[in-house]
Formats: structure tokens, C-alpha cells, sequence
């Protein structure tokens, strides 16, 4: 029952980290250049729980017109919001399985 726990709370930990880096990604969606961070949820190397791997997106981004530079390309960030949101939807579904399996190891 303490391996269930403690698992539990590891993946409640990456679930926290991984919405945190889908608020990150979401905040710079409209900033200059910016490369998206993927979140992984990887299982740790004893198996007792989940860590998170950071891993930069390097795919170019949407193509920017800007009039002030004389017609001048640059490039935007290559954050798909709705990629993001529904990354973020999957997260707290995590998090909520992971809470209830700690409310009913406690009644246990």
C-alpha cells in the first residue's frame, strides 16, 4: 500500500510539472521565436512512480509580417494552443485519477 501511495504521489508531482510547463508554453504563444517545451511523463528507472522529461520542440514557427522593417519576415513561436489546451485537459484528468487513487488507499 506505501508503493501505491508513494506512486501516486510522484505522478501527482509530474502532473503539477507538466501543467506548469503547458501554462509556460501558453503564456509565450504569442512571443517572437519562441520554441515550445513538451513535458514527457517517463517512468522512473526503480518503478516507483513518474519523473518528467523536458524536451525542446525545434520545429520552425508561423511566419510573421512585420511593415516597420520594410515588409520583413521573422518568425513566431510554434505553440499550437490548441495542442497546449488539450495537453492540459489530459494533465488534470492524471491528476484527478492520481488524487482519488490517494483518497481511497487512505480509507483502505
Amino acid at each position: 500500500m506505501i508503493a501505491g501511495m508513494a506512486s501516486a504521489f510522484s505522478a501527482i508531482q509530474a502532473g503539477a510539472r507538466m501543467l506548469s510547463i503547458g501554462a509556460h508554453n501558453i503564456a509565450n504563444a504569442q512571443t517572437e521565436g519562441f520554441k515550445r517545451t513538451r513535458a514527457i511523463p517517463v517512468e522512473s528507472s526503480a518503478g516507483a512512480g513518474v519523473t518528467v522529461t523536458l524536451q525542446k520542440d525545434e520545429r520552425p514557427g508561423h511566419q510573421l509580417l512585420f511593415s516597420q522593417d520594410a515588409l520583413r519576415l521573422r518568425e513566431g513561436s510554434n505553440v499550437d494552443l490548441g495542442e497546449e489546451i488539450i495537453s492540459n485537459l489530459q494533465t488534470v484528468n492524471l491528476l484527478e485519477a492520481n488524487i482519488a487513487s490517494v483518497r481511497i488507499q487512505d480509507q483502505v
